[in-house]
């Protein structure tokens, strides 16, 4: 009877860990488009969403992704990791501006990674971190 408790409480684990993936999975499925559609936005407040907006997506993107391969990170220094390693590439872009230009990553002429590297944009990473934590934090439970 132990034996069979024990079995299934694997199972259970195991069902839980694939509900967790799924979750995250259904996220990413929202989060990507959204982050992509944001940076190719082309209406009022083109700027503010093209550069802005799109942060927060950005990093709750990079949360995202982080998660899934590495499904036993916590929520908290993870995303803590995805804002201070973005908040490090816009201060080093800040002092040395060539630094990263090899970096661009672009579609359809328009660039999803790089290109307007601001310090502004350092209040809005924290935004998609501390939103990014719910997220992942409702994917877990």
């Amino acid at each position: 009877m132990a034996e069979k408790d024990s079995v299934q409480e694997g199972f259970g684990n195991s069902g839980r860990f694939m509900k967790n993936r799924i979750a995250l999975l259904k996220f990413f499925i929202i989060i990507a488009p959204l982050w992509v559609s944001a940076k190719f936005y082309a209406g009022p407040y083109q700027h503010l969403m093209q550069n802005y907006f799109s942060c927060i997506l950005y990093v709750m993107f990079w949360g995202i992704v982080i998660q899934m391969v590495f499904p036993k990170l916590k929520e908290k220094p993870l995303l803590a990791a995805v804002f201070l390693i973005t908040c490090a590439i816009e201060l080093l872009y800040w002092k040395n501006p060539g630094l990263f230009s090899a970096f661009d990553v672009s579609v359809f002429d328009k660039t999803l990674i790089g290109a307007n590297y601001s310090l502004h944009k350092i209040p809005y990473y924290g935004v998609g971190a501390f939103a990014g934590y719910f997220v992942l934090k409702a994917c877990r439970n």
